[in-house]
């Protein structure tokens, strides 16, 4: 500043001039091109809502496995008798949720088979997902009391925000190089002891 200038300068150590101002993509016409779309459990630190829409859900016909990191390979339905006795094979319910970030994922929910008793770790999470369905929810397992346990967060009335593509998009963001559609698939021939 000159001397004898009176206008002031803005105070460098101002803290309200020092905060970040919060990227708001909206405003500015931008939007985050969703690429992918984890297939996954919710997970337990984060409250989730699932998708009430019948659109937004199926039964898929799935093969997990436990050492790749929990891959998950979508199996087209005329091989599903074929895999009748796979081990790793199973038939899930499908459903859109999204955490509350807007992070949306894709979770397989086992299916009650034909007992008459319908076990917890297939019983909770169902009951989870019906529960996200009006309220934030999450599902987390209870070692003192050792089982699944859901929690509703009462005091959050926001609602999610979903991805605009349609399920079946969804899927293929979630399976784009894991579909099994023939029974020479790489994964089966390794299941079979093939390679």
């Amino acid at each position: 500043m000159l001397e004898g200038d009176t206008s002031t300068a803005p105070d460098p150590f101002d803290v309200s001039r020092l905060r970040l101002q919060p990227d708001d993509d909206a405003a500015l016409g931008v939007r985050e091109l969703l690429v992918s779309v984890p297939y996954r459990k919710p997970s337990k630190e984060t409250f989730f809502r699932v998708h009430r829409d019948p659109a937004f859900r199926c039964t898929g016909g799935l093969i997990e496995l436990k050492d790749e990191d929990g891959a998950a390979y979508w199996v087209d339905p005329a091989l599903w008798p074929h895999l009748a006795d796979e081990p790793t094979f199973g038939k899930r319910l499908v459903v859109t949720a999204v955490t509350r970030q807007g992070a949306p994922f894709l979770w397989g929910l086992r299916l009650p088979g034909p007992e008459a008793r319908v076990p917890d770790w297939v019983s909770v999470p169902l009951e989870a997902a019906k529960a996200a369905e009006g309220s934030w929810a999450k599902m987390f397992w209870d070692q003192s009391q050792r089982k699944h346990r859901i929690k509703v967060a009462t005091g959050i009335t926001d609602e999610p925000v979903w991805p605009d593509q349609p399920f079946a998009e969804l899927l293929r963001l979630a399976f784009k190089d894991r579909v099994v559609t023939s029974l020479d698939h790489s994964v089966l021939a390794q299941l079979r002891g093939e390679r």
